[in-house]
């Protein structure tokens, strides 16, 4: 069951960046553009939509809400490796959700996936090592978005 959550997992990871892989292209030029012109990417590789946040659509941003909302509210430091684990499932299927509802186009989808390549690694690391320090990654992405997405 383990190796087939893993199979079914990586799956949607890589439909996810296939399906996207000419927008993920348009998204280096774009942070190529942002680099030559003085807007800083942040260490995600994320920029801001000329100084604002990038306008996600209501699937998204209620995504968002809901994993965030379950996640930043536990304390995670006093969890045993099952406890995160079940957080990280929790999270890969509600990602599973966002993935399967997406209809979202342009730079602001662009930077969607810019901001999911480091954050589905996380959520992945979790379910699967229940540690301590994959949480704190996915902590990170998760008080991240509000940044530059909204």
């Amino acid at each position: 069951m383990k190796r087939s959550n893993t199979v079914i997992i990586s799956l949607v990871t890589l439909t996810l960046l296939m399906g996207c892989s000419d927008d993920h292209a348009k998204t280096e030029s774009h942070d190529a553009h942002h680099k030559t012109t003085g807007h800083e990417a942040s260490p995600t590789g994320l920029v801001l939509n000329d100084g604002k946040k990038w306008e996600m659509d209501e699937h998204t941003r209620g995504s968002f809400a809901k994993m965030a909302d379950s996640f930043l509210n536990a304390d995670h430091a006093s969890m045993e490796a099952t406890g995160l684990k079940t957080v990280g499932n929790d999270l890969q299927s509600e990602l599973d959700v966002l993935i399967q509802g997406c209809t979202m186009t342009g730079e602001a989808h662009n930077q969607l996936h810019v901001y999911l390549t480091g954050y589905i690694p996380a959520v992945k690391a979790l379910s699967e090592k229940g540690d301590l320090e994959s949480a704190k990654q996915v902590k990170h992405y998760l008080e991240i978005y509000d940044d530059y997405l909204e």
